[in-house]
């Protein structure tokens, strides 16, 4: 193995180190989905504080207008309940009532890779929200964990903006729409409130199989909350999340750009290279790169773009 030199504070050793793990060799193509056209650029512009919990408000505004374009408007007590949540993800309950919601993956969902038969399996939906991909491992046979934070002051926000999301209402906790879906599905997922820092195998017990969406981006420490769900993954990681289309390679290798938490919580974008660095770096190998896609909210025109990568141990 080579050896290379590290100086700290002053001193110099000399160490051997195994070759860094590439990643040109370890991640896949991409799939048959279609690539859409190319975000532009955007400028960065100066950051408010106040803007950064904005969104919790627009979310609940854009919930319930939602609500009223789906139709959710009957008079019984399921529908009366729907509109009193505000919803991120697209969910189809029993009767053909479907909830409104930020996001809706449903015509996606056989582009991300998900296995098609997980019956005997132990599976775990990281940050589940309001649950989709949790219900959807569930039907695929699946004996499902589904973790998440039921309060957003729990969330990774900058310090400075902290005080305005203590000061902020809280009275909207993030499992309502989890706790509704599960019980009018019939549904058996088992919901832990648990951050993904938190994972821990002497706690949850293994997974064969794990799914984590629209994750790193929101964390300060993605790299940390990787090798999180690593101790717990003993067959396949499915990640889906944002990436930086344009990024190019840095001088010293893949590039993340750093946004800093204030504008949706928003910390990290990696370029494609940069995730699978991650993932590597994390302890997952022979990365498969299921496909990159645009996902926007329901009642936009264009979203973030986003890798989903298959991870296996």
């Amino acid at each position: 193995m080579p050896t290379r030199s590290f100086r700290w504070r002053g001193f110099g050793v000399d160490i051997t180190v195994p070759s860094r793990p590439g990643v040109a060799s370890q991640l896949g193509q991409p799939g048959s989905l279609r690539f859409a056209e190319r975000l532009p650029v955007l400028a960065p512009r100066l950051r408010d504080a106040r803007a950064a919990v904005a969104f919790r408000d627009v979310a609940h505004e854009e919930g319930e207008h939602q609500a009223q374009l789906r139709g959710v408007t009957g008079d019984d007590e399921l529908s009366k309940r729907i509109r009193e949540i505000s919803w991120y993800h697209t969910i189809e309950l029993p009767n053909g009532v479907v909830t409104p919601g930020q996001f809706n993956h449903r015509a996606l969902v056989a582009r991300y890779g998900l296995p098609h038969d997980l019956a005997g399996k132990r599976a775990l939906d990281v940050a589940t929200f309001d649950g989709f991909w949790a219900f959807e491992l569930e039907r695929r046979g699946a004996q499902v964990t589904a973790i998440d934070l039921d309060d957003p002051r729990d969330w990774d926000f900058p310090d400075a903006v902290r005080p305005l999301v203590s000061a902020a209402r809280a009275d909207e906790s993030i499992g309502r729409g989890f706790a509704l879906a599960h019980e009018a599905l019939g549904s058996s997922v088992q919901r832990l409130v648990r951050s993904v820092y938190d994972l821990d195998p002497t706690e949850v017990g293994t997974f064969d199989f794990v799914h984590a969406g629209d994750l790193l981006v929101h964390l300060r420490d993605p790299l940390r909350a990787l090798q999180s769900i690593r101790s717990v993954t003993k067959g396949a990681l499915l990640l889906s999340d944002g990436i930086d289309l344009d990024a190019r390679q840095g001088k010293f290798g893949p590039t993340m750009q750093y946004l800093g938490g204030w504008d949706d919580v928003v910390w990290w974008v990696p370029s494609l290279e940069a995730l699978a660095q991650l993932l590597i770096d994390a302890g997952f190998r022979d990365l498969r790169l299921n496909a990159v896609y645009n996902l926007a909210k329901t009642y936009e025109t264009d979203g973030f773009w986003r890798a989903s990568v298959t991870a296996l141990v």
